[in-house]
C-alpha cells in the first residue's frame, strides 16, 4: 500500500462512519420529530408528574411523596410481579386474577436484572409512551395533514385522563403496541404488526378485539392468519394456563366480578349515587363522537377499534371508560382533523380545558382517592 493510500485509507472510514451516523440521527429525528412529538411528550408528561408528586405531597410537610405513581392498579401488578397470581378467588373478595401477564411479567424481569420493578417500570412506561406518540403521528400524517396529525399528539397528551400514562397501568404499553400494529399493517410489514398485537392481546383482556379490527384492515386471508394468528394463540395458551390452574379458562372475566361495577343503565337510573362514573362516561362520549364526526375520513377498522374499545364497558363497567379512550388512538386522530378547521380561539379554549381536566382528574385519583 503507498503512503497516500495509507492515509486516505482513515479518512474514508471516518467519512463512511459520519454518513452512517448522520443515516442514524436522521432516521430517529424522522421517527421522532421534535416539535410533533418529544415537545408533547415531555411537557404533558413533565405536567402530570408535576400534579401527581403535589398531589400526594401537600402541604409539603415531609418532603416530596411518589406514592401517587404506584396507587390503584399498581398496587395489583406489583403484588403479582412479586408473589404471583395467589389464592383463587373466593365469593366477592377482590383478586389479582383479572390482570393480564405482560405487565407483571415485564415488572419481575426488570426486578430479576436487577432494575427494580417500580421505578423501572415507570421508566418503561414513559418511553413506550413516546414510541405511542411517534406511532400516532406517523399514522395521523397518513390520513390528515402534518398540522393535524400534531394536534392529534397534543390532543392525546393532555387528554384529561392522559396522567394515568404515568403510573403502574398497562395503558401506555397498550397505546403503543395497537397504533404500532396498525402502522405496520399498512406498511406490510406483517410479522412486526404480529407482534405488536401479541403485545396488545397478553397487556389487557380486551387486547384481543384488536384482531377483529385488523382483519378489516387486511386483505389477504394469508396475512390475517400471519398478523393475527400469533394473538390468537397467545391468548388461548394464556386460557389454557389459567384452566390447568383455576379450573376456569375465564376467570380473568368471572373474578372481575368481585369489583363494583357501574353499567351504563345503573348510571342512568341512579345518576347521583354513581356521580364518580360520570367522567368516565362523558370523555368516552366525547372520543367516540370525534370518530363519528370524522368516520368518512378515516379507515373502517379504526372505528370498529373505537367500538371494540369503548363499547363493551357500558355494559360491563363505565368506571375506567376515560382511560380506555385515552388508549384508543383513532378518536384523536379525528380530533386533530376537527380542530384544524377550527379557529385559533377554539383550538386554545379546548386544550386550556383539556389541562384544567387533566389536572383535576389526576388530583381527584391521587389525593382523594377517586377510580381512574
Amino acid at each position: 500500500m503507498t503512503t497516500d493510500a495509507a492515509a486516505a485509507s482513515p479518512r474514508v472510514s471516518r467519512r463512511g462512519a459520519a454518513v452512517g451516523r448522520s443515516r442514524v440521527v436522521g432516521a430517529v429525528s424522522a421517527l421522532f420529530p421534535w416539535r410533533e412529538v418529544i415537545v408533547p411528550w415531555l411537557a404533558s408528561r413533565l405536567l402530570c408528574a408535576a400534579v401527581i408528586i403535589a398531589s400526594t405531597s401537600w402541604p409539603f410537610d415531609d418532603g416530596l411523596r411518589f406514592r401517587g405513581f404506584l396507587i390503584w392498579d399498581g398496587v395489583w401488578y406489583t403484588a403479582i410481579a412479586r408473589d404471583g397470581y395467589g389464592a383463587l378467588p373466593v365469593g366477592d373478595v377482590q383478586t389479582r386474577w383479572p390482570f393480564f401477564p405482560l405487565l407483571p411479567g415485564l415488572m419481575s424481569g426488570l426486578d430479576r436484572i436487577g432494575l427494580g420493578d417500580q421505578a423501572s417500570t415507570l421508566i418503561v412506561n414513559q418511553l413506550a409512551l413516546l414510541v405511542a406518540f411517534a406511532g400516532v403521528y406517523r399514522i395521523a400524517q397518513r390520513h390528515a395533514s402534518p398540522r393535524a396529525a400534531a394536534l392529534s399528539v397534543w390532543l392525546l397528551a393532555l387528554f384529561p385522563a392522559s396522567f394515568v400514562f404515568t403510573m403502574i397501568y398497562p395503558s401506555a404499553i397498550f397505546l403503543a403496541a395497537s397504533v404500532w400494529a396498525f402502522v405496520f399493517v399498512e406498511d406490510r410489514h406483517d410479522l412486526a404488526a404480529a407482534a405488536c398485537a401479541v403485545v396488545t392481546t397478553m397487556v389487557r383482556p380486551n387486547g384481543i378485539f384488536i384482531v377483529l379490527a385488523l382483519v378489516l384492515a387486511l386483505r389477504s386471508w394469508r396475512r390475517i392468519a400471519i398478523v393475527c394468528g400469533p394473538a390468537v394463540l397467545a391468548v388461548a395458551g394464556w386460557c389454557i394456563w389459567l384452566w390447568d390452574r383455576t379450573g376456569d379458562p375465564l376467570i380473568f372475566y368471572s373474578a372481575k366480578s368481585a369489583w363494583p361495577e357501574v353499567s351504563l343503565l345503573d348510571l342512568v337510573t341512579e345518576p347521583w349515587r354513581y356521580d364518580y362514573a360520570w367522567p368516565h362516561f362523558l370523555l368516552g362520549v366525547a372520543a367516540a363522537l370525534a370518530v363519528w364526526l370524522q368516520r368518512k375520513r378515516i379507515p373502517l377498522a379504526w372505528q370498529a377499534w373505537t367500538a371494540l374499545v369503548l363499547v363493551p364497558p357500558l355494559l360491563v363497567g363505565v368506571v375506567g371508560l376515560g382511560r380506555y379512550a385515552n388508549e384508543c388512538f383513532p378518536p384523536f386522530v379525528a380530533g386533530g382533523q376537527l380542530l384544524e378547521r377550527w379557529p385559533r380561539w377554539a383550538r386554545r379554549s379546548v386544550f386550556t380545558l383539556s389541562v384544567a381536566g387533566l389536572c383535576f382528574a389526576a388530583v381527584m385519583v391521587v389525593r382523594y382517592e377517586r377510580i381512574p
